[in-house]
């Protein structure tokens, strides 16, 4: 038996494909019911129902009916667009860091599942990202998203021995999901061997300052709006945190390479 829901919700655009020379499929994050994909009929029509509103990353409020059998494919009747959000296409770093957080949030969100504080999250990062220090905004994002999924490593602790980790920094290690102290690096043969490499796939270094301002951001003294943080090294700790999340999520981000390669471009 189908069973037909409607449901008026807060949604941002993900992603749209292209279902035929009139209709899209598009991929939303919505408030009520996280992750849901849709056919919108008629929308690649500038003067259809949708009157041109469909556009990727734009935020508005959708009309959906929502189909519980085998296929996830529900059906989009409307989306009014209130922040079409044209300024991520003003430079090639801004374009490239919000498709990166919209792929991550995507990846975060189950289908169905309402996470309300990872909708808010993607809004005001997007929003963020529009006239903000692009870098800075990107790390807020990252910190607080590996928070929201309970995957936020703890950096203020050696894993080992639980020593406090000072302004000199430390070794990183994903096997162990936290940071290590010279001390037991000397102690673990194999974890030296890591760190001689610094860069390898197992273990990379993170800086003290890197750690300051992870911990800056989790504390929500990074604002998105207005924060300026040196260029390097809020690159530095977007590269960082990004690994991170690859490795917490077990997903390669496609857009996290592009991404790192146009900010260090500006």
């Amino acid at each position: 038996m189908l069973v037909i829901n409607y449901l008026k919700t807060d949604a941002i655009v993900l992603r749209t494909y292209e279902y035929s020379e009139t209709s899209y499929v598009l991929s939303l994050l919505t408030r009520a019911q996280g992750k849901l994909n849709a056919l919108a009929k008629g929308g690649r029509r500038p003067r259809g129902v949708f009157g041109g509103e469909i556009d990727l990353l734009a935020e508005g409020q959708a009309v959906l009916f929502l189909a519980h059998q085998a296929a996830s494919l529900h059906l989009c009747t409307e989306f009014c667009c209130r922040a079409r959000r044209l300024g991520l296409r003003s430079s090639l770093d801004r374009s490239s860091a919000a498709c990166y957080a919209a792929e991550l949030a995507a990846a975060a969100s189950p289908e169905g599942d309402s996470q309300p504080q990872l909708y808010d999250l993607l809004a005001h990062t997007l929003d963020g990202l529009e006239t903000g220090d692009v870098a800075a905004v990107i790390a807020f994002f990252q910190v607080h998203l590996l928070r929201l999924t309970g995957l936020l490593p703890d950096l203020a602790a050696c894993t080992g021995c639980g020593k406090r980790i000072g302004t000199q920094g430390a070794l990183y290690s994903f096997q162990k999901a936290g940071v290590i102290c010279p001390g037991c690096i000397r102690d673990d043969k194999e974890e030296q061997e890591r760190g001689r490499s610094g860069e390898g796939t197992m273990a990379m270094r993170v800086s003290g300052a890197t750690i300051s301002l992870i911990k800056l951001a989790l504390a929500g003294k990074l604002a998105l709006d207005r924060t300026r943080v040196p260029s390097r090294l809020a690159i530095e700790a977007v590269g960082f945190l990004g690994r991170v999340i690859s490795a917490a999520f077990e997903h390669d981000s496609l857009a996290l390479r592009p991404m790192l390669a146009a900010m260090r471009r500006r």
